[in-house]
């Protein structure tokens, strides 16, 4: 706690989104690897591309939330600044 202001929420929002954010770009990284290889017939499970298509944007969706979680963060913790400078 700093002058009576928890700073802690601010810290965990931007942590949560990085973690967010981390995710998100695996999850576009690997729908990304099986689409591309998706007419590679010596692979060993057949990919769905409906469902690795659907995972890929939702990973892109999970990054963008994320990344305006850490801007909010950002934001949050140059207010706590500015008051207390």
């Amino acid at each position: 706690m700093t002058n009576g202001i928890d700073t802690g929420n601010s810290s965990s929002a931007f942590y949560a989104g990085v973690q967010g954010y981390n995710q998100g770009a695996e999850q576009v990284r690997q729908a990304t690897i099986d689409l591309s290889s998706a007419n590679n017939s010596s692979r060993e499970k057949p990919i769905n591309i409906n469902q690795t298509a659907v995972e890929l944007i939702s990973g892109n969706l999970l990054a963008e939330a994320s990344a305006k979680v850490i801007k909010t963060a950002d934001g949050m913790l140059g207010t706590i600044i500015d008051t207390f400078a």
